[in-house]
């Protein structure tokens, strides 16, 4: 059995621009997604790409000791809701 022992290159992190423009790029792909007609799974898939690209710059300000601007962090919330819930929250029966 042979063994790999070619050396792991780290890769750069990415820069806080960098990271800014994937929340621009996820957001616009967002906004595509949600003109008709609206194919569920991808919009779906869109928002999740959307969360993890805000996450990831939200993460990388807090590694920085920035603060996380109050749009980001609103929209964070807002999509980590609509990710628990994606087709709506359930309504509740009164009586």
């Amino acid at each position: 059995m042979e063994i790999d022992t070619a050396a792991v290159t780290p890769t750069a992190k990415p820069t806080l621009a960098e990271l800014a423009g994937d929340v621009r790029a996820a957001r616009e792909g967002v906004h595509a997604m949600r003109a008709a007609p609206v194919f569920q799974p991808s919009l779906l898939s869109a928002r999740q790409t959307l969360l993890c690209a805000m996450e990831a710059y939200a993460d990388e300000l807090t590694a920085r000791r920035l603060p996380i601007p109050p749009q980001l962090r609103d929209d964070l919330r807002l999509q980590r809701d609509l990710r628990r819930h994606p087709y709506g929250r359930p309504r509740l029966r009164h009586g």
